[in-house]
């Protein structure tokens, strides 16, 4: 068994709290009083997930997605992330959250998401701000160098399009479009993007790869996973 402060100095190391966006809600949203033994790493609390929670004895759960994300006024009977608060502090579970915090880590989500394209870029940048990962390349890349890794659900491919960068961004590039076109990047490989981005990137003879949004991120529980490797842990990704 181990202490909390163990778990939450080594996520606080690799993902501070004090680079989440000011909207987002991350950090210790549920404290626990007890000592740590079995954990749980979620992308999300959701349906699929908390099933498989409430039928184990976990101590504490890693998510990356908040389940408080906006001030709670009440606890109800009505509201489903409600019952799943009732749930957690009727067993005294804990519930740590790195959101944006963990897109922005050097090594955070779209990171993961980047090496399971196993590319050997000459360089490697930021996309803006700490969040996505730029590959450049010494010389130009087939196309199957990156179709046959993780499958897409949309694609874009221009005529003559040439692979000379490629962004990688875990869960919605919505907010991105425009760095790619301003800064010349080839290819966008992300999770998410509404129709009219996709049109944009289109006309801009971006190429593109839309994986889904939780295809996208789910790669970096393992990452996590392997970052508490070092605790006397019984450690389980449910995913």
């Amino acid at each position: 068994m181990v202490d909390k402060n163990q778990i939450l100095n080594i996520m606080r190391h690799w993902a501070p709290e004090d680079q989440a966006e000011s909207w987002d809600n991350v950090g210790l949203q549920l404290d626990s009083n007890r000592d740590i033994q079995k954990v749980a790493i979620v992308l999300e609390l959701n349906l699929d997930t908390f099933s498989i929670l409430n039928q184990q004895n976990y101590d504490f759960i890693i998510s990356h997605h908040p389940l408080i994300f906006k001030p709670i006024s009440n606890l109800g009977y009505d509201d489903w992330a409600h019952e799943v608060l009732r749930y957690l502090i009727r067993n005294d579970i804990g519930l740590y959250v790195s959101h944006t915090n963990l897109d922005r880590a050097l090594d955070g989500v779209s990171y993961e998401l980047a090496k399971q394209y196993q590319l050997r870029p000459k360089a490697v940048r930021d996309l803006k701000d700490g969040y996505g990962k730029v590959f450049e390349f010494s010389k130009p890349l087939d196309l199957d160098q990156l179709e046959e890794h993780v499958p897409a659900v949309a694609k874009i491919i221009p005529d003559d399009l040439e692979i000379n960068s490629v962004a990688f961004m875990g869960g919605s590039g919505k907010s991105f479009i425009n760095d790619i076109v301003h800064q010349s990047i080839d290819f966008y490989i992300t999770g998410e993007l509404g129709y009219h981005d996709i049109q944009y990137l289109r006309q801009q003879k971006k190429g593109l790869f839309l994986l889904g949004h939780y295809q996208s991120e789910v790669f970096v529980l393992d990452a996590i996973k392997s970052r508490l490797d070092s605790l006397a842990l019984d450690i389980e990704i449910i995913s």
